[in-house]
């Protein structure tokens, strides 16, 4: 019961409006559809599909049924993958001594904070507008808001406040509180990913013995083999498609790269090498299809190879923001330190930085120093900054740090709180990055699994076609399988068939590995290119094995 009046806080509505201005006209317009098609086209309204018209109003009741917990769910998400970034902003807001009431009205404008930015605006609101204490304002959202950690936290904050204790005190001490709790989530999701994984290979080895049977099956029963065969991918495609958006709506949402509105030469190159690949793939397939003397398993992955150059960009650029993502953390606790030993001078604290090593970091630590130094936008500056290293962790914890810093806070602390946030995320990245790799390895086995499964079954047709196209078979004899259907049937169709899925199944596989480790989806290229060649490889050795001990041939 709770957690519905929380889901209908939330949607911003009473559950009789809800009911009335939702609800009921969406039930009446589902039960009036199947009547007025009834009425209009009687002729469609048989078997079938009559029953999925009168299907319509039920379908229509579940879905204005779960809308509001699903709602509630996606809120409670956007701020728990926030939080880490919220508390590090509030705790360096503090240190500038600003009034609560200000610290909670400047963090409610973040709009990166998406739901948290609203549910901390509505505690701003309840204080100004409705003459509410702090406290009082804290505890009225903490019943009522989505996710279990910010209500904690508020909870804490009104009794930090209640009992006289300092919220720069406070705000410091709950980094380490907020962050274990952001710590004891992510762990959750990434242990939820393990289960993912497994459910994905039980799941896919489950449809490969269907799609083999698929292609045996019609030999022993005499259907059509090419419409079996095209459903039986289409469901085995749909049913990977479902289990890769499962799995996204489950791991954290921890994006590396950045989200300004800057195009850097990273970017440049990597919107660039995309319609190269393409351009290369099309001057491959050419001469490929014109020799025409290679198997289709092999022109099918020669002809995508090229797509590896855009996978192989993204995957350069992104293995520089990881590695400027571990040096940030150093970067920033200099500064501040520095900074506070000068009064709080960034610009010539940097430029006494500029001369150290901060690994791959350095040349954006001297392009920051270079654009302070005109004195046009300080806050554009730190912009390009986080833009030029390409990394939306700098591009969050360097506005925060710019924020507090103009705001007059102390560096020091800054620096220091911004630091250990960063040293938390950054291994907890790692722990992700490690379930991702295990992954690949996975995923690379499954595929070559696949293609031998899939191309032994067909061979195995092929050979019977053969056979039974050779044998004198008297008329009328019967022994379990169809003659007429062994000997029709379209091995090069159906090898295409096979190749559609395998393509499929390694963009998929590639999407996969991406949304778990949170990379470019332009990365994806180099382990489709990669699952391609183990497809073609694995159909290869497998006609060639089966040619050798079974005899006969593929061609």
């Amino acid at each position: 019961m709770v957690k519905w009046k929380k889901a209908f806080h939330s949607l911003e509505i009473s559950p009789s409006d809800y009911l009335k201005r939702f609800v009921m006209p969406i039930m009446l317009l589902g039960i009036a559809f199947p009547v007025l098609i009834q009425i209009a086209a009687p002729s469609i309204m048989e078997g079938y599909i009559k029953l999925i018209f009168y299907l319509i109003p039920v379908f229509m009741l579940v879905l204005v049924v779960i809308y509001p917990i699903t709602s509630l769910e996606s809120k409670k998400m956007q701020i728990n993958q926030n939080i880490h970034y919220y508390i590090t902003h509030m705790g360096v807001l503090a240190t500038s001594q600003m009034q609560l009431k200000e610290l909670f009205a400047r963090v409610s404008r973040n709009d990166a904070y998406e739901y948290l930015s609203k549910e901390t605006g509505k505690i701003y609101m309840l204080m100004e507008d409705w003459n509410i204490s702090f406290a009082q304002a804290c505890r009225f959202i903490a019943r009522r808001t989505p996710s279990d950690i910010f209500a904690d936290f508020l909870d804490r904050f009104a009794h930090a406040v209640d009992s006289g204790e300092n919220v720069e005190s406070f705000l410091k001490s709950e980094q380490k509180v907020v962050m274990n709790d952001f710590d004891t989530m992510y762990k959750e999701a990434l242990h939820s990913i393990d289960s993912v994984k497994e459910i994905f290979m039980s799941m896919v080895m489950a449809l490969i013995f269907m799609v083999s049977f698929a292609i045996l099956l019609p030999v022993i029963m005499g259907i059509d083999a090419s419409m079996l065969m095209i459903g039986s991918i289409i469901l085995f495609l749909g049913a990977e498609a479902l289990l890769v958006y499962f799995t996204k709506m489950k791991v954290p949402k921890d994006r590396i790269w950045h989200t300004l509105d800057i195009e850097t030469e990273a970017d440049k190159a990597i919107r660039i090498s995309f319609p190269v690949s393409i351009i290369v793939c099309m001057l491959v397939a050419i001469p490929l299809l014109m020799w025409g003397k290679l198997p289709i398993t092999i022109e099918i992955a020669a002809i995508m190879t090229p797509l590896v150059i855009t996978g192989r960009v993204a995957s350069r650029e992104e293995n520089k923001i990881k590695r400027k993502d571990d040096n940030f953390s150093s970067f920033i606790r200099s500064l501040g330190a520095s900074a506070g030993a000068r009064g709080g001078l960034i610009k010539e604290s940097l430029r006494h930085l500029i001369y150290h090593d901060f690994g791959p970091l350095t040349r954006d630590v001297r392009d920051l120093y270079s654009r302070l130094n005109t004195r046009i936008n300080k806050k554009r500056s730190w912009e390009f900054f986080a833009a030029g290293t390409g990394s939306n962790l700098i591009e969050r914890f360097g506005t925060i740090f710019s924020e507090g810093t103009h705001l007059g806070g102390k560096p020091e602390v800054i620096g220091d709180i911004i630091g250990d946030n960063v040293m938390e995320i950054n291994s907890l990245r790692k722990l992700r990055y490690s379930s991702s790799s295990s992954l690949v390895g996975e995923l690379y086995g499954l595929t070559g699994g696949i293609a031998f499964t899939m191309f032994l079954s067909l061979y195995i047709v092929k050979m019977l076609g053969d056979v039974f196209s050779h044998a004198n078979i008297p008329q009328g004899m019967s022994f379990g399988l169809s003659v007429s259907a062994a000997t029709s049937v379209n091995i090069d169709f159906l090898t295409l068939l096979i190749m559609a899925m395998l393509v499929g199944h390694s963009f998929l596989s590639s999407v996969l590995i991406r949304v778990v480790d949170g990379g470019h989806m332009f990365n994806v290229y180099t382990h489709f290119v990669g699952m391609l060649w183990v497809s073609a490889i694995c159909a290869e050795l497998t006609i060639k094995i089966s040619s050798s001990l079974i005899g006969g041939s593929f061609s």
